[in-house]
């Protein structure tokens, strides 16, 4: 720890922070997802609905305003933190690669308005010219290449000064123009409007609702408990928040230690080194030695409330719905549980950020535990009480569940909470299966792609941004995993409570112990085999790590390119069926038989 008191106090809350509004935050988010969703899928009325009108000159501040904060942040850099000559190639090549992003974003963006709403000026008709705004895309990712590619090659050799300053002005000066253009278009476009309606894609929705639960009447029932129904939410709610204190969200960050306190974020760091106590901030609010015990601690307490709530509230759908939530939360625990024996056996440490850093230096634990990864999902889906496991909550059986009798910020606790546990059980996965802050080949000093003893390509990157990117990476896997427990939502029906239990007594529990069992097998034979078995694992570790990254960067580009299609809508409208199958082609008739 270090030595100063206050500024560690300070750390901690500033982490403490961070943590629970990016579990709130993404919570808000899964509920606007969910009613997004329901309407596409059930053909509802969407968040979209909520709208706040604002004047066009506000709408044009609220363009602008983020893009000059851009310009003077690249203009602070560019001006006050000039680099030093061996880190002048670095700055060059981030500028240049941010440029060319942004560029290329922008101009699909404004391409894909342009596609929708139709040519307004001169500038639009040129968009419109180039067709199908996928070209602008393939156009910008092949600029991202050539620049590296020139940027590496020329280095070294007699251009490789000019390159570079190329690369460091010419790369802020195309940033700060595509931020600007882009921010100066969109505040043109508006301003011939009356008001403009901020919608916010539907997230405004989910903060009225959030605004009207406040003001919603506190009801108790004449015979409840008014003690234990009023403690209930509060015990549901803080557990499934707090258990993201020991998931780390990022690497250790490493300062030069000055005079007994902190001073200047270091430039660079070996690639296996560790920072100084007194001058290491590790990105996570609780390091313990006993984390994923923590989290199983914490997060078995929801099983209380849930159990409490149906007993306190003097009703027989909420004791039934509350009976089935202990059940189901008890049972799943158990299998939650054995799932992990098989990683921490692997990775041979109960503290999650160690199990992070053994990631790093060999494979995911994905392709490690691979059986555990899916157990693991399962149960956890299972333990948050969503669909198809939310027997607790039936709605068509026992109205609401244990919470029946909830109203207003109490019943917001509850429905909130199981959105916050989505996001912890998220994190966690993406900790100990997904690599955590780990992407492939970035290491705490640049970019290292080798595939056995072959070096393909090596960078040396700031240390600031590798930690960055890092925590980005942690990020995007906890929304990733978050995505898909939406995805079941509206994929698969409700279990029946017979069902429901038979798979995770009879299914879950049985595979949960094979796999301990063959995970121990497996780790017995590899420690007693000899050095050909470790290199020939370290070989397998580096596939590994190049076949997820050539699957994120074909997801990353499947995904821009699904953005920048256009949309084409066809309606087919019929009076009968008798004319909708006309028009579909007809019917299929075939000679009746015996």
């Amino acid at each position: 720890m270090m030595p100063l008191t206050i500024v560690t106090f300070l750390l901690f809350v500033l982490k403490a922070f961070v943590v629970v509004m990016f579990a709130m935050n993404v919570a808000v988010i899964l509920t606007w997802a969910d009613r997004r969703q329901g309407a596409m899928i059930q053909d509802r009325v969407g968040p979209n609905r909520a709208v706040a009108w604002i004047p066009t000159k506000v709408a044009q501040g609220l363009a602008l305003g983020p893009a000059l904060a851009v310009v003077a942040g690249v203009a602070f850099v560019l001006v006050k933190l000039e680099p030093l000559p061996e880190e002048l190639a670095s700055r060059a090549m981030l500028f240049s690669q941010l440029g060319i992003l942004f560029t290329w974003l922008t101009f699909v963006v404004i391409a894909g308005k342009v596609q929708t709403r139709g040519v307004q000026s001169s500038f639009d008709a040129w968009l419109y010219s180039l067709g199908d705004p996928r070209r602008i895309f393939y156009t910008g990712l092949f600029a991202h290449f050539l620049a590296l590619f020139v940027g590496l090659a020329l280095n070294d050799s007699s251009f490789g000064t000019q390159i570079r300053d190329i690369g460091y002005g010419g790369g802020a000066g195309l940033l700060i123009f595509s931020v600007l253009g882009g921010a100066v278009y969109a505040a043109l476009s508006i301003r011939n409007e009356p008001r403009i309606g901020l919608r916010l894609a539907g997230l405004l929705h989910p903060a009225a609702d959030g605004l009207k639960t406040i003001f919603k009447e506190d009801f108790i029932p004449p015979n409840a408990d008014k003690f234990l129904h009023s403690l209930a939410p509060f015990i549901s709610f803080f557990p499934a928040l707090v258990v993201m204190a020991v998931i780390p969200f990022g690497d250790t960050l490493c300062f030069n230690v000055d005079h007994g306190g902190l001073g200047a974020l270091m430039t660079t760091v070996p690639r296996d080194s560790v920072c100084a106590a007194a001058g290491s901030v590790r990105l996570q609010v609780v390091d313990l030695d006993v984390g994923l015990l923590y989290f199983f601690a914490l997060a078995g307490t929801g099983i209380v409330g849930a159990a409490l709530a149906g007993w306190a509230s003097d009703n027989k759908y909420s004791l039934l719905g509350g009976v089935r939530a202990a059940s189901q939360m008890v049972s799943y625990e158990v299998t939650m549980g054995l799932t992990l024996v098989g990683a921490v056996m692997v990775y041979g440490s109960l503290r999650v950020d160690k199990m992070i850093e053994w990631q790093q230096h060999n494979a995911w634990g994905i392709f490690v535990q691979p059986l555990a990864f899916f157990l693991f999902f399962t149960a956890s889906v299972a333990e948050s009480k969503r669909i198809p496991f939310d027997i607790p909550e039936g709605e068509s059986e026992i109205v609401a569940g244990y919470f029946t009798e909830y109203a207003g910020m109490k019943f917001a606790m509850f429905f909130f909470a199981e959105y916050i546990a989505v996001v912890t059980s998220a994190g966690l996965m993406s900790a100990i299966f997904l690599g955590g802050w780990d992407l492939p080949f970035l290491y705490r000093d640049g970019l290292h792609v080798s595939i056995g003893g072959t070096v393909l390509f090596e960078q040396t990157l700031p240390h600031v941004m590798v930690v960055v990117v890092g925590a980005l990476g942690f990020v995007l896997k906890t929304l990733t995993l978050c995505w898909l427990q939406l995805m079941i939502r509206w994929t698969l029906p409700r279990f029946r409570y017979d069902q429901l239990m038979r798979l995770g007594w009879r299914k879950l529990l049985p595979a949960s112990l094979a796999n301990v069992v063959a995970t121990g097998l497996i780790v017995m034979a590899i420690v007693s085999a000899g050095p050909e078995v470790g290199k020939f694992m370290d070989l397998v570790a580096d596939y590994t790590r190049a076949f997820v990254a050539l699957v994120g960067l074909g997801g990353f580009i499947y995904f821009v390119v699904f953005l920048a299609k256009p949309v084409h809508k066809r309606k087919t409208l019929s009076s009968s069926s008798a004319e909708y199958a006309a028009a579909a082609g007809g019917t299929r008739s075939a000679r009746m038989s015996a």
